[in-house]
């Protein structure tokens, strides 16, 4: 989007970083710590901030041995060519990975395969490497924070950095930016749109502005069209919608890698079907969904899949190569009364991995009556179990190669079962491509001037992925984005209007998550005020308004500081928000109608009458 002299700017800050993960973290600590005044802007509300690095495992990859890394990522990226000096960036880093962690979170990391102790709450594995028969792939390693993972551990670390640099990084949270600003003349980044409680902010961007969105794992549209899949259930963040990559398009920018994507699964690539908008459950070593009387089958009622695979990031081995078993919109798991009966004596043993499981689950007294459920062909049912029996019987599965031990025949006497699944997304890796100073490229592999990005937003990974990589590409290129973007000089200063004030969500919301709330109080904040935010809490119950506590504004002395003290009074005398607004005050009054309403709100959503 091109400024124009009608453009209204509302703030002013040396840097903006777009995306509250560990990318967009990352390059906001860096930028601050280079000088910089810096905005973080997040989509997600307070409490799910963190993008995929809150979700992650929490092993961040590293390396001991420059050159056997290299072979391995070449490996990992074959037959697709990449960026040489990019990569070389990112597995420097790999290399620096135990002194980063050091230098800059202050600990001495946690090294798997020199510090894992039986006993410490993490996998006992054999080879760190997804792909061990690559050559250089025992050199690869893993840094943690302490010796347990799947915490957020890693995340907390990064997260109280951010905090501690309260006074040099301002943070939206509940905010999404949708365009970018460039300079019409020299095509120039200089700030960004950003929606916030139903208005849009202009800000501007002295020095420039960070992508660190993460990808599009949320959003249909987009893999429909980069994937050629109809819906992914996502297994991390529910708030990456693709923004960077639509934002970053419109100003010019490069893309790669958007066809790339990784999962996991309860097989691979498949988790328990869920409702739109929720997160799918990934459950490892879960044996009775990949072992027994049991088959994953696709839309025609046939099985496509090693059910028992080894899967790296969803990748099994087909044909030769490492391939995501292909998306379709309407698998299940089939398995008979048996198998039925080892996921009873695992609920009664408090052992059961999903607690809804027998809920969704659909139930037959024959396999031409479940496929007619299913909306299957039951001839085609019939006949993929039939050759199943044959295969388990014989000990030899003739399509997919799944292990003797893991196949028995399905009792055809009794009740059979089945449970949807759907196809599961970790991550995207597609977006605008960087160099090796994390400048993103216009089509011409020219750096877009003042703009950098780091993360899963046009992530390093061209082909198969390793796991711990995309967090280490958060730490090492987060802190290059930040760096680089701060050294830059300052562009030209423009005119503020209707500024902003200084807004710092994390902060505020770690204090309200403080304050006392007894029976049918609720809290509701507005920043409409002249001063930025108004926060209440309101007593209300049977459709009564009984109290309302100003707890913190910042209205000026005068007309403003009147209205906050007479218009609580008022509420409640009249038992409404519909009040007059007090004389020259038009705009506190209605920060503080805003936040009674949105008090009001929480309580009827809660249930109270």
């Amino acid at each position: 989007m091109k400024v124009t002299k009608n453009t209204k700017w509302n703030g002013d800050y040396d840097v903006i970083v777009l995306g509250f993960g560990g990318a967009g973290a990352t390059a906001a600590r860096f930028a601050a710590d280079n000088g910089a005044q810096v905005l973080l802007v997040e989509a997600a509300p307070y409490g799910h901030e963190g993008g995929n690095t809150r979700y992650s495992a929490q092993h961040v990859a590293m390396a001991h041995d420059r050159q056997q890394i290299s072979d391995y990522y070449h490996e990992l990226a074959a037959p697709f060519a990449v960026d040489e000096k990019t990569m070389d960036v990112y597995l420097d880093g790999f290399i620096e990975m135990p002194e980063y962690f050091k230098k800059y979170f202050g600990l001495n990391p946690f090294i798997w395969s020199k510090d894992f102790q039986l006993g410490d709450h993490l996998a006992n594995k054999k080879q760190l490497c997804e792909y061990p028969e690559y050559q250089g792939a025992t050199t690869f390693d893993f840094a943690l924070v302490h010796n347990r993972d799947f915490d957020a551990g890693l995340w907390k670390v990064i997260r109280q950095e951010t905090l501690q640099r309260k006074d040099q990084i301002d943070i939206w949270l509940n905010s999404r930016a949708t365009r970018l600003l460039q300079d019409p003349v020299t095509d120039e980044i200089t700030g960004v749109v950003i929606k916030r409680q139903e208005k849009q902010y202009c800000i501007h961007a002295k020095r420039g502005v960070v992508l660190a969105t993460g990808g599009f794992e949320n959003n249909d549209k987009m893999q429909q069209d980069y994937l050629h899949i109809t819906h992914l259930t996502p297994l991390g963040t529910l708030y990456n919608k693709g923004d960077g990559i639509k934002m970053a398009g419109e100003v010019g920018a490069k893309m790669w890698h958007m066809s790339n994507y990784e999962s996991l699964g309860i097989v691979p690539s498949y988790v328990i079907a869920e409702e739109a908008g929720q997160r799918g459950r990934q459950i490892s070593r879960w044996q009775n969904v990949k072992s027994g009387s049991i088959i994953a089958i696709a839309d025609d009622g046939s099985r496509f899949m090693r059910e028992d695979a080894k899967f790296r990031h969803g990748h099994i081995f087909q044909h030769g190569d490492y391939l995501l078993p292909h998306a379709y919109d309407h698998a299940w798991l089939v398995f008979d009364e048996q198998q039925y009966q080892k996921f009873v004596q695992e609920q009664k043993a408090g052992n059961l991995k999903y607690q809804n499981f027998f809920d969704k689950l659909i139930k037959a007294d024959s396999v031409a009556a479940l496929a007619d459920q299913m909306k299957l062909s039951a001839n085609t049912l019939i006949a993929t179990i039939s050759r199943f029996n044959r295969f388990a019987d014989s000990g030899r599965d003739l399509e997919f190669g799944r292990a003797p031990e893991t196949m028995s025949s399905f009792n055809l006497n009794d009740a059979v079962y089945a449970i949807k699944l759907a196809p599961a997304v970790l991550n995207t890796q597609g977006g605008p491509q960087h160099d090796e100073q994390a400048r993103v490229l216009n089509n011409a592999d020219q750096p877009i001037k003042r703009l950098y990005s780091a993360g899963e937003l046009g992530g390093i990974c061209a082909n198969r992925y390793q796991g711990g990589g995309n967090l280490a590409e958060c730490l090492i290129f987060g802190k290059i984005a930040g760096e680089n973007v701060a050294q830059l000089s300052d562009a030209a200063e423009v005119k503020l209007t209707e500024q902003v004030p200084r807004i710092n969500d994390l902060i505020d919301s770690e204090s309200e998550s403080k304050i006392e709330l007894k029976s049918n109080q609720y809290l509701g904040s507005s920043e409409a005020g002249i001063g930025g935010k108004v926060l209440v809490r309101v007593t209300y119950q049977d459709q009564t308004i009984s109290n309302v506590e100003v707890l913190e504004n910042h209205e000026t002395e005068g007309i403003g500081a009147v209205a906050i003290k007479q218009l609580p009074q008022q509420i409640v005398d009249q038992n409404s928000t519909d009040v007059d607004a007090i004389s020259g005050a038009t705009s506190t009054t209605k920060a503080l109608v805003e936040a009674v309403n949105q008090a009001i709100g929480k309580a009827k959503n809660k249930g109270e009458k």
